[in-house]
């Protein structure tokens, strides 16, 4: 079977290096029935992995209850990163920030308001073991030696931006490998001597945050972890949008310029995002720093792939740099699709037409069980 380790400079598949060209697309907030299309796009893009979150809150609404249904099959949706050829990186947290509601966090671990959040208090740490244990009874036999895709996962997100509780991180990293999760773990951070100090672990391979000045962040990650591959886990490609400000867009120029920098330095790089995809029902987050700012519907993101799935100029431009580096598919992407004309109901009588929105994103049944077996079949 496969291996995935991390070397003296670089990331080794089988012993021979790899550059991680990953894109962040999260199962949750794209439809079900639109998850291979868009892989298929990254993977026409360049990309060789495919990067996403876990919300807790998603999957577990209510405590006792973990939903892997439909739009939540993470199962499947890593089966069909398999099915590409591709590679996987899974971010469980438990806390995602991502702009989603509560980081991620379950409303209802705030009932009793004395459970310590992203600290080693003892019921927070109860919630986040059997949290972890549901999502790692679907990622651990899909990890590359098992013949599944995953070959990174990460613990916490950027906590140096919050805590300095190592006993907490140490928790989690135990917790993660007791549950059978053996490929490298990493962290993120915001590449400053502070962050970088109190969010790391000794044993994790770090990795940083960042969209610009990348020679400059890259050297401050180095400094703080002198061997091994350099890796970009967020290269912010684009801006999330809140309610009342403009839509936030990036030159394309530009952001493939910074890429370049990135990739000429040596670094792997997960693209935050390649598609952003949509805040369905209730779930965009909100951010409060002095000023109440909720996030949009959208999670358009600027990214190279829009919200609609179609290929824009940032994701040629972004191919054209990756083809610098790496061989790209021949096969071009798809060309975009006119947008639809509206076919919003009108209110009649009090009423609307149509059918209501749900809680969360629409779903088609699929039994997570098919989906953990599909990448396995070969490693039986």
């Amino acid at each position: 079977m496969p291996d995935f380790t991390i070397g003296e400079h670089d990331f080794l598949l089988d012993g021979e290096p790899f550059r991680v060209l990953s894109g962040a697309l999260h199962y949750f907030r794209a439809h079900p029935d639109h998850w291979a299309d868009r892989i298929d796009k990254a993977r026409r893009m360049g990309l060789n992995t495919i990067e996403t979150y876990v919300a807790w809150n998603a999957h577990a609404p209510e405590p006792g209850t973990f939903d892997l249904s439909g739009g939540l099959d993470l199962g499947r949706f890593l089966c069909l990163v398999a099915d590409a050829g591709m590679k996987a990186i899974v971010r469980p947290g438990p806390y995602i920030c991502a702009e989603w509601d509560n980081g991620g966090l379950p409303a209802w671990l705030f009932r009793d308001p004395d459970v310590g959040v992203r600290r080693a208090e003892p019921r927070y740490l109860a919630a986040v073991r059997d949290y972890l244990d549901h999502v790692y009874d679907v990622v651990a036999p899909l990890q590359i030696h098992h013949g599944g895709p995953v070959i990174l996962v990460q613990v916490e997100n950027e906590y140096g931006a919050y805590g300095h509780d190592k006993t907490y991180l140490k928790s989690l990293v135990e917790h993660t490998r007791d549950a059978g999760i053996t490929v490298p773990l990493t962290t993120v951070d915001q590449p400053t001597d502070e962050m970088l100090a109190a969010g790391s672990l000794d044993g994790l391979h770090a990795t940083a945050s960042f969209g610009s000045r990348g020679a400059e962040r890259l050297a401050v990650l180095r400094r703080h972890q002198p061997t091994g591959p350099l890796m970009c886990a967020e290269f912010w490609n684009g801006w999330f949008d809140n309610w009342g400000s403009r839509h936030h867009v990036t030159s394309p120029a530009d952001a493939a310029a910074e890429l370049d920098a990135v990739l000429a330095a040596g670094a792997s790089v997960n693209l935050y995002m390649f598609h952003g995809g949509t805040n369905f029902g209730f779930t965009n987050g909100a951010n409060d720093k002095g000023v109440y700012q909720p996030t949009v519907t959208s999670y358009d993101y600027d990214a190279p792939l829009d919200e609609a799935g179609n290929p824009t100029a940032k994701y040629h431009a972004f191919r054209e740099v990756i083809a610098r580096y790496h061989d790209v598919p021949d096969e071009p992407p798809p060309a975009a699709r006119p947008t639809p004309r509206s076919t919003c109901s009108t209110l009649r009588n009090g009423g609307a037409t149509g059918s209501a929105t749900r809680r969360h994103q629409p779903s088609t049944p699929s039994p997570p069980s098919r989906a953990s077996r599909c990448c396995a079949r070969g490693s039986t």
